[in-house]
C-alpha cells in the first residue's frame, strides 16, 4: 500500500507540472509580428517621339496613284530579212544613242550595192560622152511663163477649198510642166532620165539604205528590256527584237478628281512615294495636265516627271502621288500623327518638364503628314508625335526629338 501510494503521488505531481507548463507557454497570437519594409518606386517614364510646333508654309495636295513609266519607250523591230551576226546588248544593259544593237549579215546587200555602183558609173560615163561639148542653155530660156508658179498655187488653194475639181487642177499642172519642158527649163533632168543615169542613182541610194538596215542602232539613249533575239537567228521585217526604255527620267500618269485638277498647274511641285522601296519619297513636278475631263469617271489625267539618273527605279513600280494644288503661307503646323481624337474633340499631348499633358486644340487644314493648328498651341511647343496613343494625362515621358525638330520626319 505504501509503494502504491508513492507511485500515485508521483503521477499526480507530473500531471500538475504538465498543466502548469501548458498554461504558461506563450501563444503565437501573443508574439508581435515582424514588420517588413517595402520600397516604393516611381513608374517608369514612357518613351515617346516628339516634334516642335513651328510656323511654316502648308502645301495642300491632291492624292492619286499610278505606275512608273519610262520617259520614252520604243519596240525595236527588224526592217528586213536577214541572219543575226551579232547581238551587241544584254537585257538590262544601257546604251547611248546610235550604239549598235543588232548586226545582220549584209553580204547580199553589199553585192547589190556594188552592182548599183557599176551601173551608175556606166550611165554617168554615157551621160558625159553624149552631151560633151554641148552649150548650157541660157537662163532666160529656162524661165517659165511669168505668173505660172503663182497660178498653180492659186489653183491648189481652190482645190483644197473644194472650189475647183481635182481633174482641172491635174490638167493645169500637166500644161505647166509641159511648158517648162518645151522651154528647156529641165533639160538636165531629161538627159539624166533618158540616159538611165537618174534610175541608176536611185538604185544606188536604195542599196545604201539596205546596208544601213543591216545595222540596227539605238534611236536614243536608254536601257534594254524584253530582249527577244539571239545571234544566228533568222529574222524578218516587223519582228520584235527588244524594247528600249529611256528611264533616266520617269513619268507617272495619274487620274485626278475634277475638284482637284482645276487647281493643278503645270510645273507645280509633286511628291512621289514608292512603297516597295521602303516608302522612298521623290520630288517631282507636274509635266502636263490633260485639258479634258472624262465625264464617266469625273477625273482628268496629270503626268508627273521625276528624275532617275542612276536607273535605280524600275519601270512599272506602284507609286503614290501628291500634287500641290495650293499653298497656305505662314501657318502653325504639327505632324499629323500628333493629332488624336478623344470624345469627339481634337487633342495633342503637350510635353512640359518631362510630363505629357492632355491639350485640346482646334485643327485646320491637313496636307500629307502635316496638319494646321488654329488654336491651342504656340510655336516652339513640344508635342508627342509617336508612341503616345495609350498615354494618360500627366504621364511621365522620355522624349526623342525628331532630327532637327522637324515634324513629319520622325525616326
Amino acid at each position: 500500500m505504501r509503494r502504491w501510494s508513492l507511485s500515485a503521488l508521483g503521477v499526480a505531481l507530473v500531471g500538475a507540472g504538465g498543466f502548469v507548463w501548458v498554461s504558461w507557454r506563450p501563444s503565437e497570437a501573443s508574439v508581435p509580428p515582424v514588420r517588413k519594409t517595402v520600397a516604393v518606386t516611381e513608374p517608369a517614364a514612357t518613351r515617346v517621339q516628339a516634334a516642335r510646333v513651328r510656323l511654316a508654309d502648308l502645301p495642300l495636295r491632291a492624292q492619286a496613284t499610278g505606275y512608273l513609266e519610262p520617259w520614252r519607250k520604243v519596240t525595236i523591230q527588224a526592217e528586213m530579212t536577214g541572219r543575226v551576226l551579232n547581238r551587241a546588248v544584254e537585257e538590262g544593259g544601257c546604251v547611248a544613242a546610235g550604239s549598235l544593237l543588232v548586226l545582220l549579215d549584209d553580204r547580199e546587200q553589199r553585192i547589190a550595192m556594188e552592182e548599183a555602183q557599176a551601173e551608175w558609173l556606166k550611165n554617168q560615163a554615157a551621160y558625159a560622152v553624149d552631151y560633151q561639148g554641148q552649150p548650157a542653155p541660157k537662163v532666160q530660156s529656162l524661165a517659165p511663163a511669168a505668173g505660172s508658179d503663182d497660178e498653180i498655187r492659186r489653183l491648189e488653194r481652190l482645190a483644197a477649198e473644194g472650189l475647183l475639181p481635182r481633174r482641172d487642177l491635174d490638167e493645169a499642172r500637166r500644161r505647166f510642166e509641159t511648158d517648162r519642158l518645151l522651154s528647156g527649163a529641165r533639160q538636165g533632168d531629161v538627159r539624166a532620165a533618158t540616159s538611165g543615169l537618174a534610175q541608176s542613182e536611185q538604185r544606188l541610194e536604195r542599196g545604201r539604205l539596205a546596208i544601213e538596215r543591216t545595222r540596227i542602232a539605238a534611236p536614243f539613249s536608254g536601257c534594254v528590256a524584253d530582249l527577244a533575239v539571239e545571234a544566228g537567228q533568222q529574222i524578218g521585217p516587223g519582228q520584235d527584237l527588244m524594247t528600249l526604255l529611256q528611264d533616266d527620267r520617269l513619268k507617272v500618269d495619274v487620274d485626278v478628281l475634277e475638284a482637284d485638277i482645276v487647281r493643278v498647274q503645270r510645273g507645280a511641285p509633286a511628291r512621289v512615294r514608292i512603297p516597295s522601296a521602303g516608302g522612298l519619297v521623290l520630288d517631282g513636278s507636274v509635266y502636263t495636265v490633260n485639258p479634258r475631263i472624262d465625264p464617266k469617271t469625273g477625273t482628268g489625267r496629270v503626268t508627273v516627271a521625276i528624275a532617275n539618273p542612276r536607273h535605280l527605279l524600275l519601270t512599272g513600280l506602284f507609286a503614290n502621288v501628291e500634287l500641290e494644288t495650293a499653298r497656305l503661307r505662314n501657318r502653325l503646323v504639327v505632324p499629323a500623327s500628333a493629332l488624336l481624337v478623344r470624345q469627339g474633340r481634337d487633342l495633342v499631348f503637350r510635353i512640359e518638364q518631362g510630363k505629357a499633358f492632355w491639350t485640346y486644340v482646334q485643327a485646320g487644314a491637313k496636307s500629307g503628314d502635316l496638319v494646321e493648328i488654329v488654336d491651342g498651341l504656340s510655336a516652339g511647343d513640344l508635342v508627342a508625335a509617336g508612341g503616345h496613343f495609350a498615354l494618360a494625362h500627366e504621364t511621365a515621358v522620355e522624349t526623342v526629338l525628331a532630327e532637327g525638330g522637324t515634324p513629319g520626319r520622325l525616326p
